[in-house]
């Protein structure tokens, strides 16, 4: 094993982690142990929200990480590799296989995707107070919410930008579905189909990024997390006041 082959390892394994989601903390300490097992000199590892650079001996790489999606059963299968690598169950051609399969493995296909958000907005609406029937419209809200924001994300569209229109589309499809009369109670809806766009994992991990003191990664986490947050709120309540500007009526 050469020392440039172990770089681009741990550069991969790094950018994997980033990329899923992981916290800056989380990246650092796996990479710390991977290089540390295998190599005994000197070495450096800095991790921002966008990027990361890798030192090991005379060689560095630099690592920019534009595209940010959570995939917690990526992290969770790196995770293990890294445990297996630190407790000597696998050597370095092997971790190195098993690394490309990680990579390689598909995601779940989008009508499991799909499913499995709207179950989670009919269940989010039960959580609100609502009636099974407004757990049914959410159902179907979230639905075709996930499947044209997954559309809008293929095709590159800025994140602000399909989270506002994510906001902007249950709302409207919520208010439609309650007034032909199908719905009992708009709100409970609305807060179930709106549940999977918040970024409460995001949120979760910037608080672990700063508390582990990384204020850097910390605090440009919790930003982009507010800023979906607002995109968020700004594309459901425009709808909305256009809604209740139009009709003069109080929805419930």
């Amino acid at each position: 094993m050469e020392i440039n082959e172990l770089l681009d390892f741990a550069a991969d394994m790094g950018e994997c982690l980033l990329s899923s989601g992981a916290e800056t903390s989380r990246v650092e300490d796996t990479l710390n142990r991977i290089i540390h097992h295998f190599y005994s000199g000197h070495s450096e590892i800095f991790v921002v929200l966008t990027g990361f650079f890798v030192n090991i001996g005379a060689y560095t790489e630099t690592i920019r990480v534009q595209k940010r999606t959570i995939n917690l059963d990526r992290i969770a299968r790196i995770n293990n590799l890294s445990r297996d690598i630190v407790e000597d169950r696998a050597d370095f051609e092997s971790a190195v296989k098993r690394l490309d399969d990680i990579k390689k493995y598909k995601p779940y296909p989008l009508w499991v995707k799909t499913l499995a958000v709207a179950m989670s907005c009919a269940l989010f609406t039960l959580l609100s107070n609502g009636v099974w029937s407004d757990a049914l419209n959410s159902f179907i809200v979230g639905a075709i919410m996930n499947t044209i924001i997954n559309v809008l994300r293929s095709r590159g569209v800025a994140s602000f930008i399909v989270t506002f229109l994510g906001g902007a589309l249950i709302a409207a499809l919520t208010v439609l579905i309650y007034n032909t009369g199908l719905g009992v109670s708009v709100n409970a809806m609305i807060t179930g189909a709106i549940m999977p766009l918040v970024p409460g994992l995001a949120i979760t991990n910037a608080l672990r990024d700063i508390i582990d003191g990384d204020y850097l990664s910390g605090g440009a986490r919790l930003f982009d997390a507010v800023v979906v947050a607002v995109a968020l709120a700004a594309g459901a309540g425009s709808v909305m006041y256009m809604v209740g500007y139009m009709s003069g009526g109080i929805l419930k």
